[in-house]
């Protein structure tokens, strides 16, 4: 049997940790284990899989849309529309590239168009850029937060 610091690191419960910094606003926190997670992506021995707990962090967006609006219906696409508080659309051009890949990560997997979510988790999980890296799964866990804390309607009625 391997030591403590040999077990594999569940993306869960890494995820769920940053998901409380974040709600925690303990900045400092969050910044250490990002830059951990992102300038050291050897996964085993203690530190967590990037990839995989970027995954855990898209796939639970996507699961809390779901819960919170129903799941798509058959032949129709979810469509992601980000406002403003006061109510005014975004324009889409205006969005940095990495809340823009966060976006349409989880839109992919949301139209059921899972192979290009994933490919598009996959292509991140290689990115060499340790900033960019960091700055992906940090806006993921901001909207992953925000979507937590948001209030919203009781998901539609689904005909059986």
């Amino acid at each position: 049997m391997g030591s403590e610091t040999e077990r594999p690191v569940d993306a869960a419960v890494i995820g769920g940790r940053l998901v409380a910094l974040v709600a925690d606003r303990d900045s400092a926190t969050l910044t250490h284990a990002l830059s951990a997670m992102a300038f050291n992506p050897r996964p085993g021995r203690g530190h967590p899989d990037y990839e995989q707990v970027l995954t855990w962090v898209i796939e639970s967006i996507a699961e809390v849309i779901v819960a919170r609006l129903g799941p798509v219906p058959p032949g129709q696409d979810f469509g992601l529309d980000v406002h403003r508080k006061n109510g005014g659309e975004v324009d889409p051009a205006t969005i940095p590239k990495s809340r823009d890949w966060v976006l349409g990560t989880v839109g992919a997997l949301l139209s059921e168009n899972v192979d290009a979510g994933r490919e598009r988790l996959a292509v991140a999980g290689r990115e060499p850029d340790p900033v960019q890296r960091a700055t992906l799964l940090a806006d993921s866990l901001i909207w992953l937060d925000f979507l937590l804390d948001v209030a919203a309607p009781d998901p539609p009625d689904l005909v059986a």
